[in-house]
């Protein structure tokens, strides 16, 4: 009876040790200053490029990062699952020669 209580107090000490050196990873702070929503305009998904018509713009031509995380309702996408007339949000940034996008969530898709 002591083995056993022994080994499962080892087991959870290790289980707590191993969930603390988890929760320590660094993770890296994207710097976001594109953030919008409007609708898909224009996409090619061989050129990696999105148009988004958002309230104050005739449509913006954005860049989709390689490893952008594109979603709907839950499931994963590709850039070229998304369709002209869907309403999107959208993450990203501009370093002054790119508008660059690394999230798009379908709002709402017709």
């Amino acid at each position: 009876m002591r083995a056993r209580i022994s080994t499962l107090v080892s087991v959870l000490v290790v289980g707590l040790v191993l969930a603390g050196a988890v929760a320590a990873q660094v993770r890296v702070k994207e710097n976001v200053n594109i953030s919008l929503t409007g609708e898909i305009t224009a996409i090619d998904a061989s050129a990696g490029t999105l148009t988004v018509k958002g309230e104050d713009d005739d449509g913006i031509v954005y860049s989709v990062d390689r490893s952008a995380t594109i979603m709907s309702g839950g499931k994963d996408l590709a850039l070229g699952d998304l369709k002209t007339g869907w309403s999107v949000a959208v993450n990203g940034h501009d370093d002054g020669a790119t508008k660059r996008v690394t999230y798009i969530k379908v709002v709402k898709a017709p």
